[in-house]
């Protein structure tokens, strides 16, 4: 009688913990691997001040483990890095975790995968699942003089708890204008900090309040039928306050109209007609990510933020020097520069049949077959990979799709024993058409996260039903089969 298949899992954070339930739920052998010390991913990494989450929370929870703690419409990052820590305590997810462990390379090699760790020994497993996230490689700019900083400087993924924010007189620059450096530079402001804020270009930010949950909410959502309807009502306000989904995939009206709104909601945050100038974006509205902010271009007119637009000349030992040749005098530098979108798994190398290195096969460019395969690399998945619906569709969401659909083909793998990998046309299929639906979309009229020097954008251009589609039917026309050895009995092993 043949094992159960055995899986390794790379990353704790919320993909991981997802796919971690249904594996245990059809009752795998597997393995998940953190590099940290507890589950969370993003959520464990980010703890800087005025974190929350810019979706909805109730669309922020898996749908198999509803929790009724929320405070806020917008949940605060430190509740968010609770629910995940609870949901694999109860689930018993930390039975199968291993933290502090990363996970060095994985090679195809007789029919298996190799897994090789940082401490020093290796396993052997029929699936290896990337489930690293997206947004998790800090990105740095290239800034002279960085080195002579003489105060404390970190990314916004790293905040250092040493500071004291209950102490007063103390100078902040914020460097960036993404979520991050938004959320950051309204909670050091509204605390009365002295914050400088360098914005390199202005971009696109929507005001959102962010209410807390009143008693009677909390009611509401613990009956099952109460809570449809109520989710339903936050879905209408959502398409009344964000637009259709579709006015970023289409020119048209409604683009048109939510242009008008977003010109409307600045004139309304910023009265001064010169600093509201300098806030108006010069790029497409939907080009980037739009951050959500409840108070944001309040707390940037206060008389202790100091919005400097432009670029970085250099950092001197006591600040940063301007475009302009003006010195701010600076205690602490928060690099909210944003990540890596292209990472995904590395560092992290992984070699697939005949030798081929993730590397090699990414040469022309990040690619993947429906954001969960990559050609050549049996029994290799991704969540969340590229070309995954991050840009338009919560995390929660686009894994309830996408782990249905690899738990179908896991069952495949099993009844077969058999390894799969999508095929190279099956791939390129997929690609030509991503590709045919960009012209037209906000997505294609500038530069942001989603370009690459080389390859399509890795961006999801099409509607939420599309991707419930795309994944409706499985077909192993799409997939290269490989042989897959016989299982394997024993623990990790140590390696020399």
């Amino acid at each position: 009688m043949e094992q159960p298949l055995k899986a390794a899992v790379i990353g704790a954070g919320m993909s991981g913990l997802f796919l971690g339930y249904h594996l245990k739920q059809a009752g795998y052998d597997f393995t998940i691997y953190e590099k940290r010390a507890a589950v969370g991913g993003t959520w464990d990494a980010n703890t800087y001040p005025g974190l929350h989450v810019d979706v909805l929370t109730r669309n922020y929870e898996f749908p198999f483990a509803r929790s009724f703690h929320w405070t806020k419409r917008y949940a605060p990052g430190s509740e968010v890095r609770q629910y995940l820590a609870d949901f694999a305590r109860t689930q018993g997810l930390l039975d199968h975790a291993i933290f502090e462990t990363e996970v060095i390379s994985g090679v195809w090699e007789d029919d298996r995968w190799t897994i090789t760790l940082s401490d020093g020994t290796s396993d052997r497993v029929d699936v290896l699942v990337s489930a690293t996230g997206f947004l998790r490689m800090p990105s740095l700019p290239k800034v002279p003089g960085v080195e002579s900083f003489g105060g404390k400087q970190f990314h916004s993924s790293q905040w250092d708890h040493s500071i004291d924010l209950h102490r007063k007189g103390q100078r902040f620059a914020v460097v960036g204008t993404g979520s991050s450096g938004v959320q950051i530079t309204t909670a050091l402001g509204e605390m009365g900090h002295d914050v400088t804020q360098f914005i390199r270009s202005p971009q696109w930010m929507q005001v959102k309040e962010n209410p807390p949950y009143a008693w009677w909410e909390k009611l509401v959502l613990r009956v099952p039928a109460l809570a449809r309807r109520y989710d339903q009502k936050m879905a209408e306000l959502r398409v009344r306050t964000d637009g259709n989904e579709t006015w970023r995939l289409v020119p048209g009206p409604d683009r048109e109209e939510m242009n008008r709104r977003f010109r409307a909601m600045l004139e309304r945050e910023i009265p001064d007609p010169e600093l509201r100038a300098k806030f108006t974006p010069r790029e497409t509205l939907g080009v980037k990510r739009i951050a959500k902010t409840p108070s944001y271009y309040r707390v940037v007119q206060q008389d202790n933020v100091t919005p400097v637009f432009g670029g970085i000349r250099e950092v001197v030992v006591d600040g940063i020097v301007d475009e302009h040749g003006v010195k701010h005098e600076l205690d602490v530098i928060v690099w909210a520069t944003g990540f890596d979108a292209h990472a995904y798994m590395r560092p992290m190398s992984v070699t697939g049949v005949g030798g081929l290195t993730i590397e090699e096969a990414w040469s022309g460019g990040v690619e993947a077959f429906k954001a969960i395969g990559v050609p050549h690399f049996p029994n290799f998945f991704l969540l969340c990979g590229p070309f995954a619906p991050v840009n338009s569709i919560s995390i929660p969401t686009t894994l309830a799709h996408e782990v249905d659909y690899l738990m179908r083909l896991l069952r495949e793998v099993e009844r077969h024993r058999q390894a799969y990998a999508p095929t190279e046309a099956a791939t390129r299929d997929f690609l030509d058409e991503v590709r045919a639906a960009l012209p037209g979309t906000t997505y294609s009229e500038g530069n942001n996260w989603y370009s690459q020097t080389v390859g399509t954008p890795v961006i999801w251009p099409f509607t939420r039903q599309k991707h419930i589609d795309q994944y409706a039917e499985l077909r192993l026309s799409d997939f290269e089969a490989y042989p897959l050895a016989a299982s394997e009995d024993g623990d990790r092993r140590r390696v020399s």
